[in-house]
């Protein structure tokens, strides 16, 4: 083989071990049409937009803390807790925007709380699961205790069923919701100065702090977007399920997480952005659905995630060699 074909070769290696989650993403595309005959039929890939956009705005909060360089475990109790005081004011007080102010409120000061405890502790990564670990138990606390950790039902607003139930053209609510939200932060990262600092924040703290970029003020901004989507993803499961459990985040900090993993971004910080969510959440959407589909038993979906997961972190200490 002469020095031009192994230097090809080389390249297009590189470039696929760069972009494993986009070969990933084809392949399972190219598996769920071989498959499923009912794969790329409009009311699958519809249901399916639909059922990963809650996912999809828990990992765009998860996103915003390991761009900062930190780590967040309380996303999931934290979606519990506003899902619960969402539902819980809106049957109370028959106001279903102010149970979305509650939920948002609720999701904001978590969020922050985070923020601010990484700031007095300026820690990193590791602090930051187990700050947020202890602050996620708070959550479930606080859920239980608001509800007597009995499940709520019923939603009367027909406007607010429509957030997670509707469609617009066709195409899920939901599922428009995220889009934008991926893409306002996706620009807020990429096209602003302050997303830059952001990003640098996470990549490297001393040099970012040498510079004179506020670090802790930038962990303190990720911390809070992550504490938001977690009110806002509340916010669509809740109106599509018109009700709301103490356990409604269980899992879903861990699917946050294997979302935006294996959508490319790196657990060190400051790399990434929101078109790795886009991918990997759509991975992990698909595969849920090709499982689904085909019949797979749910401990078996589990075991696949778990070895996706461990693949994109390996993928990812690979990539900073």
């Amino acid at each position: 083989m002469s020095d031009v074909e192994k230097s090809k070769w080389t390249r297009a290696g590189g470039w696929a071990r760069d972009n494993t989650n986009l070969l990933l993403l084809v392949a399972l595309i190219v598996a769920g049409a071989l498959l499923s005959e009912n794969f790329f039929s409009w009311t699958n890939l519809m249901n399916l937009m639909r059922r990963i956009s809650v996912n999809g705005v828990m990992a765009i909060g998860f996103t915003m803390t390991l761009l900062v360089g930190g780590f967040d475990l309380s996303i999931g109790a934290t979606l519990s807790m506003c899902a619960v005081l969402c539902v819980g004011i809106e049957k109370s007080s028959g106001s279903a925007a102010l149970g979305m102010a509650a939920a948002i409120g609720a999701g904001l000061a978590m969020g922050a709380f985070n923020g601010v405890l990484m700031m007095v502790t300026r820690g990193g990564s590791g602090e930051a699961f187990l700050i947020t670990l202890a602050t996620g138990m708070v959550g479930t606390a606080i859920a239980l205790t608001y509800c007597s950790g009995l499940d709520i039902y019923g939603v009367n607003a027909e406007w607010y069923k429509a957030i997670g139930q509707g469609n617009v053209a066709s195409f899920p609510i939901a599922a428009i919701i995220w889009i934008v939200l991926m893409v306002v932060m996706q620009v807020i990262i990429k096209k602003t100065q302050f997303g830059r600092k952001m990003i640098l924040s996470g990549a490297n703290k001393k040099s970012a702090f040498l510079v004179g970029i506020d670090v802790n003020g930038m962990k303190l901004f990720g911390f809070t977007m992550a504490g938001l989507m977690a009110a806002l993803a509340a916010i669509i499961m809740t109106s599509r399920t018109t009700a709301a459990s103490p356990y409604s985040g269980n899992g879903a900090d861990f699917d946050a997480a294997i979302a935006s993993i294996v959508g490319g971004n790196s657990l060190v910080g400051g790399k990434g952005g929101m078109v790795q969510v886009l991918i990997g959440v759509m991975i992990y959407g698909l595969i849920t659905n090709i499982l689904n589909l085909t019949g797979i038993d749910s401990v078996v979906q589990y075991i696949v995630k778990g070895a996706i997961l461990l693949l994109a972190i390996c993928l990812d200490k690979l990539n900073r060699r």
